[in-house]
């Protein structure tokens, strides 16, 4: 079974710990898929800087495919990161550059490589947004992170298109959200941190409580190891419960480490 994640890979500076560790989206869910013993692969751009080539040893290390990665002159999407006393992460104000990400678009020839996988993973505030809701096939499974977004434009446009729906909010929320999922083809998820999550599926809300968690160091790419986790699972099984859980599961995991996805001591450095 093969995943399609696109389109942003970054590299993230932890002050604090004064190393960096890859993140984005697109990468923290690649591998994360392909832990959970599918074949990803990350289709996007990064920079021909060392932050770049750290990112692809990354990948390869987890087998990830990047015969549709590409590496562009310039410097790789970046941002720094801070931590609170209980690991919760926070972006730095004005820290976050797009790099060479931001002018990638797909083109056909990696359209049509992707074409006969079973699910694409991609976000909505990302440049090819709306060509995969354009181009989805219903063959294929569409998951979209909506991150932390508290307007709903862009999720009415796919609503047609998208099969799961991903939010990392608040319980305020929640009405909105169930006011439109009776309106929507497929699952809205809302993830809720420490509250745990709801998802919503033609007005019917499915709840799942936060699980316990020994240690937490750093919460960066939780959301994306709850998504891998609960869009793999409702893509066997279409079982919405069990679909929870083995996000919560997931997201659980990826709490004890710092980073959005697990790296090697020769892969971390310090500048």
């Amino acid at each position: 079974m093969k995943v399609a994640c696109f389109s942003v890979a970054a590299m993230d500076y932890f002050p604090e710990q004064d190393a960096f560790f890859a993140g984005g989206n697109s990468l923290n869910q690649a591998v994360r898929f392909q832990r959970l013993g599918w074949e990803s692969a990350f289709v996007g751009a990064i920079g021909t800087d060392t932050a770049g080539d750290r990112i692809e040893m990354l990948l390869d290390h987890w087998g990830v495919d990047v015969s549709r990665m590409y590496r562009v002159r310039g410097r790789t999407a970046s941002n720094e990161i801070v931590n609170d006393k209980d690991g919760e992460r926070f972006g730095v104000d004005g820290a976050w550059d797009n790099g060479v990400y931001d002018d990638f678009v797909l083109s056909e020839q990696d359209w049509l490589h992707i074409s006969t996988f079973e699910i694409w993973s991609t976000h909505a505030n990302g440049r090819n947004y709306r060509e995969a809701l354009r181009r989805k096939p219903s063959s294929i499974l569409l998951a979209v992170d909506f991150l932390h977004f508290d307007t709903y434009e862009l999720l009415i446009d796919g609503k047609d298109a998208i099969d799961i729906a991903y939010f990392g909010g608040t319980s305020d929320q929640l009405e909105d959200l169930i006011r439109l999922s009776k309106d929507f083809k497929g699952i809205i998820v809302l993830t809720l941190g420490a509250k745990g999550s709801v998802a919503i599926y033609h007005g019917e809300t499915f709840l799942q409580e936060a699980l316990p968690s020994q240690q937490v160091l750093d919460t960066t790419g939780c959301g994306d190891a709850f998504q891998s986790g609960f869009t793999a699972e409702y893509f066997l099984t279409k079982d919405i419960k069990a679909s929870l859980l083995r996000g919560a599961e997931s997201g659980r995991a990826a709490a004890g480490h710092f980073g959005g996805v697990p790296w090697h001591e020769d892969m971390i450095c310090g500048e």
